[in-house]
């Protein structure tokens, strides 16, 4: 099951400002490993920045999708995966 989410959350990043660690809702998880990355310009015809993304697998277990919005420099989860 995937569900999806638009939550604000924190990120510790490491070299490269690539994802080391990720905080939801006050609960720190470590990030095991970045499975993929991409770039996405989103609907750009409508004003929304550049985004780049990361599928994680987490220390947890969870694989988690989260993106960080290159204008304004907010990290945000997009997805859960079961």
């Amino acid at each position: 099951m995937i569900e999806k989410y638009f939550q604000p959350i924190k990120v510790q990043c490491g070299n490269l400002h690539r994802p080391m660690a990720i905080e939801i809702n006050q609960l720190r998880v470590g990030v095991e490993t970045i499975l993929e990355s991409w770039y996405d310009t989103g609907c750009w015809w409508e004003g929304e920045s550049e985004k780049v993304f990361y599928r994680v697998y987490c220390q947890d277990g969870g694989v988690r999708e989260i993106f960080n919005d290159l204008s304004s420099g907010e990290w945000l989860l997009y997805r859960v995966y079961d």
